[in-house]
């Protein structure tokens, strides 16, 4: 997921999976700095139950459309 995309999904509560696993929406982005010097961008996603929140790079981070999107390529 790009930083637009985190954007995106965090206004329209967009529904999103992490390692495989589903959560209702992007609560926050994080925008922090590491050591040295690299901007690093998280999301902070609530789960189904909404009682806990997973941190998590937002290249990690998909949507239920993009994981329903499939490519078959036939050669």
């Amino acid at each position: 997921m790009t930083n637009e995309e985190a954007k995106t999904a965090l206004t329209l509560r967009t529904p999103v999976s992490y390692n495989g696993i589903p959560y209702s929406y992007i609560s926050a982005i994080i925008y922090r700095y590491d050591r040295n010097n690299n901007l690093l961008i998280s999301a902070e996603l609530t789960d189904k139950s909404k009682h806990s929140v997973t941190i998590a790079q937002i290249k990690d981070v998909i949507t239920d459309d993009q994981q329903n999107q499939t490519t078959t390529f036939v050669s």
